[in-house]
């Protein structure tokens, strides 16, 4: 008996002892491993910050504070891929621009906080005021970095999840990260797009990353953390040997393990592995009303609407009176022509238009919808009603069979919302993305030139035209969410003068909300087809590309006589040379679509 015993629990020993072996050795789930190693990196970067810069702040050493600065946000980097696509609020608080952010619906005024804040306050000229601010700064930077800890622990993530926020950042480093955006200043975004990479690496490695994935990151970190000079780095060799590339052997990684796309909450769609490739966006990601899907039907009824002059009292104009498809749906005039003189404002493109967040230079209206009522509504321009324009339509037999395809309704019968929602629809589909910039990132090379080159890369670079025409739509709709767009204030001349010059009595944004961060704003409208809408800036002042590049050349307003407590623009001179500007307009003209 004492021998079965013995036996019996030496196999009880074993057995156990092989189960645990076995149990130890048992992967953990490769998003939880993600997530350990994000939970190190997030504790690093609250050392640096604890430690390094708050002391460095309190002993009011400049030299240590830039030191501690560049480091924090250079560890920050290593994780933004999933800060920003798990805690996209406080991603905001971390490394949001250093603008207020107004809530218009709660008469409310946030003030910016973060590296960016942190940033323009440790390169300025030092003074008691600002060492206090910094210092606040660090403190709220330590409450937020605390908060995400916490929440983080709760936080259950996919694999799905994962590739998506790798995919998204590097979106983010293609439109943002190498372009100057987040660092005018300090000068880092080179070394902060590598570091980025290198989170993205530590990520993709956890799932077993191929020789080639990893050899292309290693390649791609190496060329921005050898970079000499940001003005002269290529960033379109960068994006399209590097990035590009990155991002479809990601997706392969990702098919190869059989994991789903995520349900992104960008405007493009879940599965594009460029902003460049054909058919990128989800252009129903861009309706006010998420149940009214783009169809051919809509757009063909809302072509009709649009060239017809049954939306206006008088029934003598369209809107293709004052948007010409030949000129890209502008005018060619200034300002517009109303039904009585003219109206306030240049006359804006439709191409793309639907690919924004807000319309109208001043942001007034949330969709294309409402800016369809706007202006048929508007005294000067159409001085109609939908109400009555539907009772015409109605009335009209051969607009019936195209409302009843259009909204599958065998009545086809019209009414506001549906005229409405076709023009939105239409112009929606004027989307075309067929330019030689377009193919050439999407890989025919033949299609841009030397100068062309050079103008793409000052513009993404020394030029800083990237940084408010953000890359690919090129206007203020921000990558990769696009959630979002962009106002600025320039300080636009009333007349195309060089010095001396006065602001125009336009005062934008501010005329309907009545703060004085808005005076003067206007929204960053796109630069594609820029060559067939002439004239320039929400007046029209400027006839020419040449003269609008001068302007930014001399820091917009500020570089004129324009003096504005509220510029957002970067008032320094850019130093562009006579042939970069040449560069930077003939790049502009590879926008066209053809």
């Amino acid at each position: 008996m004492t021998g079965i015993k013995q036996t019996i629990a030496f196999v009880f020993i074993l057995t156990t002892t092989t189960l645990l072996s076995i149990f130890c050795t048992q992967k953990q789930p490769a998003a939880e491993l993600v997530k350990t190693r994000f939970n190190k990196e997030l504790t690093l970067l609250q050392t640096i910050v604890n430690k390094d810069l708050f002391t460095a702040v309190q002993q009011k050493n400049k030299k240590k504070i830039k030191k501690a600065f560049i480091a924090a946000r250079a560890q920050y980097k290593k994780i933004e891929y999933y800060v920003a696509y798990f805690f996209p609020s406080t991603s905001e608080m971390i490394n949001g621009a250093p603008i207020d952010e107004i809530e218009l619906g709660e008469n409310l005024i946030e003030k910016p906080t973060g590296f960016q804040v942190m940033e323009e306050l440790i390169y300025e000229t030092p003074t008691t005021e600002n060492r206090d601010e910094l210092l606040n700064q660090v403190r709220k930077m330590q409450l937020n970095l605390k908060r995400m800890d916490r929440y983080n622990q709760q936080y259950e993530i996919t694999d799905a999840q994962i590739f998506d926020a790798i995919r998204l950042e590097i979106f983010r480093i293609t439109s943002l990260g190498i372009t100057g955006f987040d660092s005018p200043a300090a000068l880092q975004s080179l070394p902060e797009a590598a570091a980025a990479l290198i989170g993205i690496t530590n990520a993709l490695n956890t799932y077993g990353a191929n020789d080639d994935l990893d050899k292309a990151l290693k390649t791609a970190i190496a060329q921005l953390s050898t970079a000499k000079d940001f003005n002269d780095f290529n960033r379109l060799d960068f994006i399209t040997l590097h990035l590009q590339p990155i991002s479809i052997k990601a997706d392969q990684l990702r098919q190869e393990l059989k994991i789903n796309t995520a349900a992104s909450g960008s405007a493009l769609q879940d599965d594009a592995v460029s902003m460049f490739q054909k058919n990128a966006f989800n252009l129903n990601k861009f309706v006010g009303n998420y149940t009214e899907y783009i169809t051919k039907d809509k757009t063909t009824l809302g072509k009709l609407l649009f060239n017809s002059n049954i939306l206006s009292r008088a029934g003598n104009r369209s809107c293709a009176s004052c948007h010409h498809e030949a000129k890209a749906f502008t005018d060619g005039l200034v300002t517009a022509k109303g039904l009585k003189g003219t109206l306030l404002r240049n006359t804006p493109t439709l191409i793309y238009a639907g690919l924004q967040r807000g319309f109208f230079y001043d942001l007034k209206a949330g969709s294309l919808e409402d800016q369809a009522l706007d202006v048929v509504h508007h005294k000067n321009e159409m001085d109609g009603s939908l109400t009555a324009a539907a009772k015409k339509i109605n009335q009209d037999k051969m607009y019936a069979t195209s409302f009843a395809k259009a909204f599958n309704d065998k009545t086809g019968k019209a009414n506001p919302w549906r005229i409405q929602h076709a023009l939105a629809t239409y112009i929606r589909s004027l989307s075309p993305f067929s330019s030689k910039l377009d193919k050439y990132m999407q890989g025919d090379k033949t299609q841009l030139n030397v100068q062309e080159k050079s103008g793409f890369n000052l513009f993404m670079g020394k030029g800083k035209c990237g940084t408010c025409h953000f890359a690919p739509l090129f206007n203020g709709t921000q990558a990769p969410l696009f959630q979002k767009s962009e106002a600025e204030v320039l300080g636009v001349p009333a007349h195309p003068d060089t010095a001396n010059a006065k602001i125009d009595k336009d005062e934008g944004r501010f005329t309907l909300n009545p703060y004085p961060q808005y005076k003067y704003a206007f929204k960053t409208t796109t630069l594609r087809n820029l060559s067939k809408t002439a004239p320039y800036m929400h007046n029209g002042v400027y006839k020419t590309l040449e003269e609008v590049l001068n302007f930014y050349n001399r820091g917009g307003g500020a570089g004129i006589g324009i003096a504005l407590d509220n510029q957002t623009l970067q008032a320094e001179p850019l130093n562009l040379s006579p042939k970069e500007i040449q560069d930077i307009i003939a790049f502009l003209n590879t926008m066209d679509d053809q």
